[in-house]
């Protein structure tokens, strides 16, 4: 029932993460929302419902807490995390839905775990495994495939894609070791939720979103809802709850689900189009995510026997 509950909890992350991203392209583009208002408000707002979340699941400021927010050298770190992991990813996000759909933009974006495989290489000064060439080598056919349709001459997706695509991929990569020291030592909750309250504010600050104004209709309501809570606030703690029921490794192997939510969720909301080769190109990518993620569990299984 725990193993159930566990995946069942990391499904629904998924999902909402790739609703998140539709959500925010139907904001843009049916709505002219800008994407800066829309990032501060919902790193803003996570990051409050996050750390209220942390503090009423223990009903009070435990040790762990009082040491992360104590401490000079936490918060250095903390802003670094904040500006150019969360918020550059946050906005390079959105940069690259605008340009494109939600469903390419967010599978350009998870291209960013293949880098991660290359720093680790690069940084324990190693060669990729048979597993991390096969991953990288489907990467980048994928990619190869959804930007020329397999074609030198032809270009299927803009230029101005591909650069937000890459930086999107790199601040992914970013996001996710700058943290390292900090969720080990203090929980993912207290170092995300404090993220992104300093994400959004700095995305409020230096975008001055208290120049635009958003008129509230009922899908405005219902889209900012699934972009701020569900694909934010909600995701991040099903994907937890997940995690610790299931463990990292199974847990970010269905978190693949997210690029074909996505890409399934702008077919069926925005009405995005995608030819065969986009579809096997999307397909080569995950696949890459998922063989990576395959082999760890394998690995995990193997080392607790």
């Amino acid at each position: 029932m725990r193993h159930a509950l566990g995946y069942a909890t990391t499904v629904v992350a998924a999902l909402c993460w790739g609703a998140s991203g539709v959500s925010a392209d139907y904001l843009m583009e049916h709505h002219g929302i800008e994407l800066s208002l829309i990032s501060f408000f919902r790193m803003f707002t996570a990051g409050i419902l996050t750390l209220g979340f942390a503090l009423a699941r223990a009903r009070r400021v435990t040790p762990q807490h009082r040491a992360l927010v104590s401490s000079a050298r936490n918060w250095r770190t903390l802003v670094v995390y904040a500006l150019f992991g969360l918020a550059a990813c946050q906005i390079s996000y959105m940069e690259v839905i605008r340009a494109s759909n939600a469903g390419t933009g967010t599978v350009l974006q998870y291209l960013g775990l293949i880098l991660i495989v290359v720093w680790v290489c690069l940084s324990h000064r190693r060669w990729p495994r048979a597993s991390e060439a096969i991953a990288i080598l489907l990467a980048l056919t994928g990619t190869f495939l959804l930007s020329t349709h397999g074609s030198l001459d032809t270009l299927t997706l803009t230029p101005t894609t591909l650069a937000w695509g890459a930086i999107a991929a790199l601040t992914l990569a970013t996001y996710t070791l700058l943290p390292a020291r900090l969720i080990a030592a203090y929980g993912a909750e207290l170092v995300v939720g404090y993220g992104l309250l300093i994400a959004g504010a700095g995305v409020g600050l230096a975008g001055r979103v208290w120049r635009y104004s958003i008129t509230w209709t009922p899908d405005v309501i219902v889209a900012m809802t699934v972009t701020v809570v569900l694909g934010t606030a909600v995701a991040f703690t099903a994907y937890l709850w997940g995690v610790d029921r299931i463990g990292p490794v199974r847990a970010s192997l269905v978190g693949s689900l997210e690029p074909i939510a996505a890409t399934g969720l702008s077919a069926l909301v925005m009405g995005t189009s995608y030819t065969v080769i986009d579809l096997v190109g999307i397909l080569l990518i995950v696949g890459a995510v998922v063989s990576i993620s395959v082999v760890d569990l394998i690995r995990a299984r193997r080392a607790g026997q």
